[in-house]
């Protein structure tokens, strides 16, 4: 047997990627970070709401699909309120993510697929979202069981009445659980349409007009009892302004070269040889797709255009953490252009087919690994607020005034009650969040006046990105503020958080 031959029967190749993107998981989710500010702002709206109360709009800025506020209360009840009980379902659906991603690729994309699955695997964003409270990795791995669904239907010569009804009750339910999947049950649908134009016997009409009037009733229900709140959120929408696609396109032709930069910041990097390689195993492997594979390609083409779309109505941001769904099908078209390099190559000679295609492969798989390698390198057990509340709740004395810093708000209200602190109490000062960060400067110095000569104060911080108007490191500036307000007794600085005792003076 040929050595490629033997290479592409392999299993190891498949499952190394696999095996040791699930132990990236696994370590994230057993270091046990603290929540952070959105993970528990999320977190005290399932711990104060019972199941009726998750349908209304959510407390703290927050938004979530119903499904996946369902699911993760239930977590909530059956293991106890912890952050390993909240982050399971995330967990789980980052390990079925890669699983399902190696499906397809190894299905329809060759050998050429085991780059999707290697950088989705090891890459940064796709394991932390894995251990994050929030529905991010979810929304990737409901994408990647739709897209196996919709290609199995569209493989067969013949469409299978059990495949259509397996493919539209699953659209159904999972459109509750991730807002993303109406996107690819739009791709998916379309696909479907374009096929049965090319496969006159694929699929009775009817079968396809069920099939949308399920989605659609199941969409329409859901946008009625919980995305209609939220799409008309008022700091939602203002906070993620700068996120929706401008109309039309071209009065801001830079958004979209900041947005496709954002998605290499998510999935490889933005490494500058990087940014200018990667649009042309677009080309190539798009081009190639829809010569080769018409329905795969449109499936992957057709989800970020709905995307798009959704985002040019403002119904949508798209940026950061909220195109983690988009990165299996940019990973996917990049090994197709990666695929096809090779296969036009290897006609002439083979040891250039793997230099041009199996080289850039590896250079780009280094970048997301290095990061990876070196961001696991540094984290450590327990980071986080949660270390500093149980200080201050074992060292505290009767009558010590605790003040929560702007930024602690949503985890400190979160962490308090688990260590007998009653964020209600007179002598307990939370202090609010505020919008306009240039107003988070002022906010501090007026409470700093108000306890002026109260004595014994913990002062609480984390997750400070910006003071909004001082110079420097915020936190040092706000202990070089406290140093000429008072006497330091005592401190704890631990890991992205940090609490001090101070003698107020007068």
């Amino acid at each position: 047997m040929k050595l490629d031959a033997l290479i592409r029967k392999s299993n190891i190749l498949w499952w190394m990627p696999l095996v040791v993107g699930v132990c990236l998981r696994l370590y994230q989710y057993f270091l046990n970070r603290s929540f952070w500010a959105d993970e528990a702002s999320l977190a005290l709206n399932l711990v104060e709401r019972d199941f009726a109360h998750l349908i209304r709009p959510l407390d703290y800025q927050q938004g979530a699909p119903i499904g996946f506020l369902f699911i993760e209360k239930t977590a909530l009840v059956l293991f106890g309120n912890n952050e390993f009980a909240l982050r399971l379902f995330p967990l789980v659906c980052g390990v079925l993510a890669i699983y399902l991603l190696l499906r397809i690729a190894r299905e329809y994309f060759g050998m050429s697929g085991l780059f999707a699955v290697t950088v989705f695997s090891v890459g940064l964003n796709a394991v932390y979202y894995s251990s994050e409270l929030k529905q991010y990795s979810s929304d990737a791995a409901i994408l990647l069981l739709l897209v196996a669904l919709a290609l199995r239907l569209l493989k067969a010569e013949t469409a299978s009445a059990r495949d259509f009804v397996l493919l539209g009750g699953v659209g159904a339910v999972v459109i509750w659980i991730s807002h993303p999947s109406f996107f690819v049950l739009a791709a998916v649908g379309i696909t479907l349409l374009v096929e049965k134009s090319f496969r006159k016997n694929y699929a009775p009409l009817s079968w396809l007009f069920a099939l949308g009037v399920v989605w659609l009733a199941s969409f329409g229900l859901q946008y009625y009892v919980s995305l209609r709140h939220l799409a008309a959120d008022e700091f939602l929408q203002f906070y993620w302004s700068k996120a929706f696609m401008p109309l039309p396109p071209w009065n801001n032709k830079t958004w979209f070269f900041n947005t496709y930069v954002s998605m290499m910041d998510l999935s490889i990097s933005t490494e500058q040889a990087a940014i200018y390689l990667v649009p042309v195993l677009l080309l190539i492997g798009g081009v190639s797709l829809f010569f080769r594979k018409r329905s795969v390609a449109l499936i992957l083409f057709l989800i970020p255009f709905m995307a798009l779309a959704a985002s040019a109505l403002q119904k949508y941001p798209l940026k950061g953490r909220f195109m983690l769904f988009l990165i299996p099908p940019f990973l996917l078209i990049l090994s197709a252009g990666l695929g096809r390099i090779y296969d036009f190559f290897a006609k002439k000679n083979r040891v250039l087919a793997l230099i041009l295609s199996v080289l850039p492969a590896l250079w780009l798989v280094f970048f997301p690994a290095l990061v990876t390698v070196n961001e696991t390198r540094i984290l450590q057990r327990n980071a986080g607020l949660r270390p500093m509340v149980a200080y201050v709740a074992k060292n505290r004395m009767p009558g010590d005034i605790i003040y929560s810093y702007q930024s602690a708000e949503p985890a400190f209200l979160y962490y308090a009650p688990l260590f007998g602190i009653d964020a209600q109490a007179d002598n307990v000062v939370v202090a609010k969040s505020v919008v306009l960060k240039k107003r988070a400067l002022d906010k501090f110095f007026k409470d700093l006046d108000s306890l002026a000569g109260a004595g014994r104060t913990w002062f609480l911080f984390t997750d400070i990105v910006d003071c909004g108007g001082c110079d420097g490191d915020p936190q040092a500036f706000y202990v070089a503020e406290l140093d000429k307000r008072g006497t330091l007794l005592d401190q704890s600085n631990g890991i992205g958080a940090n609490a001090y005792l101070y003698e107020m003076l007068p």
